[in-house]
């Protein structure tokens, strides 16, 4: 279910001429940029209420706690720049689809039984922009090296996003929250660079 719309999406970025001049290149990113900054901001709101309803405490914070079917967010300066722009698009594609998993499972956890709540439809509004981003991203790829990226065969276990406790599952809501700022602070800076790169 999670790959139907990004096999979709990819289909139809198939009838889509490749965008390979800077000025294109350029106005693609701009748009990745501003909806990378929307998603960041959104996420710093969600991150706080969710500490505030969750952990009972909006200052919570705990940078030990780690979730292996996470992606690094940390990556050395050095190495990020000396990647190359397709590089640097499709570690992004690849992990943000891998948070996109996390977040639409923390969301339909969050309805269970009950209707929709703030929180929930916050999480969708979160879930929905990422898919946006992932797409734009691919398109993006294809534009630079005219080779549509092949969309992800992930699947998770259900037992590490549905733990025993409900204890665990509040805490593993914050660190995907958490992550994923801390993620798409480095996805901004690589739109910003793309951006001034391929200006015209």
């Amino acid at each position: 279910m999670a790959m139907i719309w990004l096999l979709i999406a990819l289909a139809a970025l198939s009838t889509i001429p490749s965008a390979t001049d800077s000025s294109t290149l350029n106005i693609t990113f701009q748009r990745s940029l501003s909806l990378s900054r929307k998603i960041l901001h959104d996420v710093r709101d969600l991150l706080i209420k969710y500490k505030h309803e969750k952990m009972g405490n909006p200052a919570f914070e705990d940078h030990n706690m780690i979730l292996c079917t996470l992606p690094e967010t940390s990556l050395a300066y050095s190495y990020w720049l000396q990647m190359q722009d397709v590089e640097r698009l499709t570690l992004n594609a690849k992990d943000l689809y891998i948070f996109w998993i996390h977040v639409d499972f923390k969301r339909i956890d969050e309805l269970g039984d009950c209707q929709e709540s703030a929180m929930s439809k916050s999480m969708e509004a979160v879930s929905l922009d990422l898919r946006d981003l992932i797409v734009q991203l691919s398109s993006q790829i294809s534009a630079l090296n005219s080779t549509s990226p092949k969309p992800l065969d992930l699947t998770l276990p259900s037992n590490i996003l549905n733990p025993d406790y409900d204890w665990h599952s509040k805490l593993q809501g914050y660190i995907i929250f958490r992550d994923l700022e801390t993620y798409l602070n480095k996805v901004v800076r690589d739109f910003t660079l793309l951006k001034t790169k391929y200006r015209e």
